[in-house]
């Protein structure tokens, strides 16, 4: 870890040259968190570096929130030693990264060859970043992905795995799904031609066949793989380490042979199981959750609520989790939405997702292990589902 604080400067004779007047920002890909065993450092997301965080750096990136000269920091910080050079500690800092250098200010005519000189000297950092491709993440966006490339802990895949089913308690019916066999099915190169995202839907309900057939040929457990001790099964979708993180829970407003409420599907009986009747909070949850995000002009006949019980991927990928997750999402939404495409049904996905999850169909036990990770509405087509109307390329 490196050891980079304000104290660490050394003094510059008095006289240093003045005329450099580019200001100084503090990274913003730095986050402050706490070391094991140790005290607090700072983090650069996007080198993964480390520095040890001392009061007084602390301070001193504090008055750095938005752009200062060195002449203007000299005035402000309190650390700064009379007549000292704090130029030179901004310095240091710009070429540890804990710092980035700006675009100097507008200056008059007279001044501008002796600045182009001085900016063809350096490509400071605040140049480099505007050329970076990832420009625009927060910090924590970029730690989320550079923590991720560092692979798993080497203490994770340890102990009991959690299993892979998940018990719903207070479970008041249990709904025995149609295996979908007969259902229809197309060429998939026609399937990939005609997906698309729909926003309007026929009044009539979704039949329960093709309900169970979306769930299974997309969601259904085939299988365990060995060992089996490890809880990996194989299903439609991939997932990382074949944990299978993602559960499916069902909002059905307008279902035929359902009673309208909230169902969590089990993918290895391929039942549904019923959690909660129909209620206006659970057409509000709908509604902020898909409704409002998929730019609907009124509430789906049904949705699918996609949750992760992420310890089934910490067990094996922790410090990587979130990453495979966000992943696992990805390839079970794109295997529900050519599915629904190939029976037929009309879908829209959305990535509204609730941090606290607030779905009114879980008790507050689980709910706070279970991450919402997305939603798909659905519906039958107003009409016969076809390619998407689209302006080809040009030549």
């Amino acid at each position: 870890m490196d050891d980079t604080t304000a104290h660490d400067a050394p003094g510059a004779p008095n006289g240093a040259p003045d005329h450099d007047a580019r200001p100084y920002r503090r990274n913003p890909d730095l986050l402050l968190e706490w070391a094991d065993g140790g005290g607090p450092v700072l983090v650069d997301c996007g080198s993964w570096r480390k520095f040890a965080a001392k009061p007084v750096l602390v301070d001193l990136l504090n008055h750095l929130d938005r752009p200062h000269t060195a002449d203007q920091l000299q005035d402000r910080w309190r650390e700064s030693a009379p007549g000292g050079d704090v130029r030179r500690l901004l310095d240091r800092l710009a070429a540890a990264g804990i710092l980035r250098r700006c675009a100097p200010p507008p200056t008059d005519a007279a001044e501008d060859a002796e600045d182009a000189e001085d900016a063809a000297d350096t490509e400071d950092a605040a140049e480099g970043a505007a050329k970076d491709p990832g420009a625009g993440w927060t910090a924590y966006e970029r730690a989320v992905h550079a923590r991720s490339g560092l692979g798993p802990d080497a203490a994770a895949g340890r102990g009991t795995p959690p299993p892979a089913r998940l018990h719903h308690p207070g479970v008041d019916a249990v709904v025995a799904l149609p295996d979908g066999a007969d259902a229809p099915s197309r060429p998939l190169v026609d399937v990939l031609a005609a997906r698309r995202s729909v926003r309007g839907y026929a009044p009539d309900p979704v039949p329960l066949p093709l309900l169970a057939a979306l769930l299974a040929r997309a969601a259904r457990v085939r299988g365990h793989l060995a060992p089996r001790a490890y809880q990996q099964t194989q299903r439609p979708a991939p997932s990382g380490g074949a944990r299978h993180s993602l559960e499916v829970h069902l909002v059905a407003r307008a279902v035929a042979g359902l009673a309208p409420g909230a169902y969590h599907y089990d993918p290895f009986a391929h039942a549904l199981h019923r959690l909660a009747p129909w209620t206006d909070d659970l057409a509000a949850f709908q509604q902020r959750t898909v409704t409002d995000p998929a730019l609907l002009d009124q509430a789906p006949p049904a949705s699918l609520c996609l949750t992760a019980v992420a310890a089934r991927t910490t067990w094996k990928y922790e410090g990587m989790a979130l990453s495979l997750i966000y992943r696992d999402t990805g390839c079970l939404m794109q295997t529900l939405s050519l599915t629904a495409t190939d029976l037929g049904l009309a879908s829209c996905l959305t990535g509204r997702m609730e941090a606290p999850f607030t779905a009114p169909f879980l008790p507050p036990s689980l709910r706070a292990h279970l991450s919402h990770v997305g939603n798909m509405a659905l519906g039958l087509p107003t009409s016969p589902l076809a390619a998407p109307d689209v302006t080809p390329l040009d030549p």
